[in-house]
């Protein structure tokens, strides 16, 4: 009990440090969050307090359960090296590359650290704009109305200023040098808009697919889950509309060799495919999927693939994942 009540004052104490830190003076804030004895204290506590807030659940850690557990408890504990190479973005290539040959790999059209050398002229009509060293920031060029040379350098200067560790907390991302990159706009095998795939994998294996129909700034952008067997799942992700997408069996092995083949060695990776005129394309290797957040409708979805994150040998084993997902809830 001792213990237990000095735990709570502590956890107080930090938490009052932080309000009182945080707001006047977040530079302050920063440098603390950075600092090797206070900065890990710091991070667990603006992690958990944000995760209890969002979630409006306890945040279970030892040991985590469920698949947003397992995703915090990454972010706070798991220094792996690897996991800078996964979260930058060009670095990641030669993972890819190396375990799937440079047909996976999205063509580079160039590399900049200073924004204002990127090389306009030399760029398509259509090309994606974005750094490498953190999780979202893009722009998406498709015709000359959006090709606003000042504005874009201006918007990739403000990308490269920040470390994405100072506002994700995500320790996969701390310190990882900076650059603008710009790729092609890919199109998909109608040549319109191209569509994306996404495979949850754990251990190495393909638990489930999502196939979003739109691209990220499309406001009608919808998503549907499938199973290994290209059965479409009874859930969905609170932040898009559902969508009535079939997903072709054929292309689902080829998701699943691809994704596996990937992911392989790790305890858990989101592997995100581009749908293409030319084939798959792997964008991005994500360990920190949705950080630690994802907004289920179902709540069994969040306890199966904790499951599957400590015993990746029962997605094997399973004949309706879609039935143990309902059972769960």
């Amino acid at each position: 009990m001792l213990l237990k009540h000095i735990h709570q004052r502590a956890r107080r104490v930090i938490r009052a440090v932080q309000e009182a830190i945080h707001r006047p003076r977040p530079v302050a804030m920063r440098l603390l969050r950075r600092s090797p004895y206070l900065g890990p204290i710091l991070v667990r506590s603006w992690h958990r307090r944000r995760f209890e807030q969002r979630m409006q659940r306890p945040l279970r850690l030892s040991p985590p359960i469920d698949l947003n557990d397992h995703l915090v408890h990454r972010i706070i504990y798991d220094r792996d090296p690897r996991l800078k190479v996964l979260c930058d973005k060009i670095a990641v290539r030669d993972l890819i590359r190396e375990r799937l040959g440079d047909a996976f790999v999205v063509p580079l059209l160039g590399v900049w650290s200073d924004p204002r050398d990127i090389a306009w002229r030399s760029l398509p009509d259509r090309f994606v704009l974005k750094p490498n060293h953190s999780s979202g920031p893009v722009a998406l060029i498709r015709n000359a109305g959006d090709r606003d040379t000042q504005a874009l350098t201006a918007k990739a200067t403000e990308w490269l200023r920040h470390d994405f560790f100072d506002s994700s907390l995500e320790w996969g991302y701390r310190g990882l040098p900076r650059r603008i990159t710009a790729e092609p706009l890919l199109l998909g095998p109608d040549g319109g808009e191209v569509n994306e795939a996404v495979a949850l994998t754990f251990g190495g294996k393909v638990a489930a697919i999502r196939i979003f129909i739109g691209g990220k700034d499309n406001p009608d952008r919808s998503d549907n889950w499938f199973d290994r067997n290209s059965v479409r799942l009874p859930f969905y992700s609170l932040k898009y509309k559902l969508g009535d997408y079939v997903l072709d069996p054929a292309m689902t092995t080829r998701i699943i060799v691809a994704a596996e083949a990937v992911s392989a060695g790790f305890s858990h990776l989101r592997v995100d495919f581009y749908l293409t005129a030319d084939g798959l394309k792997i964008g991005e290797l994500t360990p920190y999927c949705g950080a630690g957040m994802i907004p289920w409708n179902r709540r069994g979805c969040d306890n199966v693939f904790g499951q599957f994150w400590d015993n990746p040998s029962r997605i094997n084993e399973i004949d309706d994942l879609g039935a143990l997902i309902e059972a769960s809830d």
